[in-house]
């Protein structure tokens, strides 16, 4: 990832298009129409990168979850191995398990 730069951050928070914007000077408009086609350029860049991370760790998060699930179903007492039950047989089903274990072993 790169570098975070608060003079940067600051600029992409301004409204590229405008006419009241710091990156726009009165004896310049050829000029400020480049800047601000780089600095919507920077701000894309930067929105793509974030959106990219954000989609990793996404991805990261469900992968975790998935795994989890798939832990749990391997402690559950099985139905067979016909089919994988989905998240919520597995929790209902994990549910029910625990409420059977614990009158085992607090029968009153």
């Amino acid at each position: 990832l790169p570098e975070f730069d608060p003079k940067e951050e600051e600029q992409l928070d301004e409204d590229p298009y405008s006419s009241s914007s710091s990156l726009e000077t009165p004896t310049s408009s050829s000029n400020s129409l480049k800047v601000k086609r780089k600095a919507v350029s920077v701000n894309d860049t930067i929105l793509k990168k974030r959106r990219l991370a954000a989609n990793a760790r996404e991805r990261r998060r469900m992968d975790m979850l998935n795994k989890g699930f798939d832990r749990l179903r391997g402690v559950l007492p099985g139905l067979g191995e016909n089919r994988q039950l989905s998240k919520y047989e597995t929790l209902q089903m994990a549910q029910s398990y625990i409420g059977a274990l614990t009158e085992i072993l607090d029968p009153s």
